[in-house]
């Protein structure tokens, strides 16, 4: 449980300073990714193509999006977080729906588009949710039958 907290809250962090950035100064995000792009064009032929399609697709209506993602993401990431950290049982139900809701389209983007990180990102994923599960269920079984709950 707490490397599931730990990481709640290393990623609302990252997502809320990645949406401080794309708020504050749009046009250096812009800037910047533009010169990723070059970078990845220059550098290795097989970042050509990765630098090509974010010079074709980014755009300053990209950046201000994104950054509504971002401050949407970072916000309820953290705020998931503070409710594991409270032990909250709900915090953990609230993870698992939020988490489960988005499975479906990570298993769409492996098949469509595979790649090692895709694949990364949906069995941690999908561990997380299996254990919040297994943990809800088997502290309610306890609870009823009335033994103590697990630690952790």
């Amino acid at each position: 449980m707490r490397l599931i907290i730990a990481y709640k809250f290393v990623k609302a962090f990252l997502m809320i300073g990645l949406a401080l950035w794309f708020t504050a100064d749009p046009e250096a995000a812009y800037s910047f990714g533009q010169h990723v792009a070059y970078e990845f064009v220059e550098a290795r032929p097989f970042l050509v193509r990765l630098g090509e399609w974010i010079h074709t697709h980014l755009t300053e209506r990209v950046i201000e999006r994104s950054a509504l993602v971002a401050w949407l993401d970072g916000l309820t990431t953290g705020l998931e977080g503070f409710l594991l950290l409270l032990g909250k049982p709900w915090g953990e139900w609230l993870v698992v729906i939020s988490l489960s809701l988005f499975l479906p389209f990570e298993v769409y983007e492996l098949i469509h588009k595979p790649g090692a990180g895709k694949a990364i990102v949906l069995l941690l994923n999908a561990a997380i949710v299996v254990y919040l599960v297994y943990a809800r269920l088997l502290s309610a079984h306890r609870a009823r039958s009335g033994q103590a709950p697990p630690a952790g």
